[in-house]
């Protein structure tokens, strides 16, 4: 593929990062990702959000498949070379035994932990980071300025689409929370009226269910709501 052939893919992925508004969170993230190892092949790809009212950083996205894992890796403000970046607001590269430097922080889940590239760039705004996107490989490699300097302008462009599409997430998280609750608590007033239970008989009552069925919460107070309403 010629030099100009990816420019223009590079270009166009840009452009529908920039228009967001129909794109859903994994969707933003997919072709963030493509984007990123487009402009420098490496062998992971791992975005983080940073939550400003916790001071913590949660992994978001992946170019490998660690779908178990999103949401659930953590680090404090500071904490590992991610963290790093976050209080200073600066690019770390490291060319090659990056699990040796003093700031490395290992997870057991993450194989992406024995690469030896390193290169972890902050998503800033006008108000600060909002984000840490870190590029690897399983072999030492060099990024050049220009890759560096590239991937800084590339995150700058998408720094507000990223917040604004990760919040728009978390939102929607907690309106299902709600919902889902809502819904709870609709069930185990049926049940304390029509089999004359206290609130957390019914409760327990519905929590077992759940573990027997292997269903959520929601799921068996649906089925209670469809039996006795």
């Amino acid at each position: 593929m010629s030099t100009q052939t990816s420019w223009v893919q590079i270009v166009n992925l840009l452009s529908q990062l920039v228009v967001f508004e129909s794109y859903n969170f994994r969707e933003f993230l997919k072709k963030l990702i493509i984007l990123l190892t487009k402009l420098i092949s490496v062998d992971s790809c791992l975005i983080y959000f940073y939550d400003k009212h916790t001071k913590e950083l949660i992994l978001v996205g992946s170019k490998k498949s660690h779908t178990e894992l999103m949401g659930k890796i953590t680090m404090k403000k500071g904490e590992g070379i991610t963290g790093w970046v976050v209080v200073h607001k600066k690019t770390v590269r490291l060319t090659k035994k990056a699990y040796e430097d003093e700031r490395f922080k290992t997870f057991e889940n993450l194989p992406e932990d024995t690469y030896e590239a390193f290169l972890s760039v902050p998503i800033l705004d006008k108000e600060g980071v909002v984000g840490v996107i870190n590029l690897q490989n399983k072999k030492p490699y060099a990024f050049s300025s220009e890759q560096v300097k590239t991937v800084e302008a590339i995150v700058k462009i998408v720094a507000s689409a990223f917040e604004k599409i990760v919040l728009d997430r978390k939102v929607d998280d907690l309106e299902q929370k709600l919902e889902e609750r809502k819904t709870v608590e609709r069930a185990k007033g049926v049940l304390m009226k029509k089999n004359k239970m206290t609130e957390r008989e019914a409760y327990q009552m519905m929590q077992r269910e759940a573990m027997k069925k292997r269903k959520t919460m929601k799921e068996i107070a649906e089925a209670v709501l469809l039996i006795y309403e």
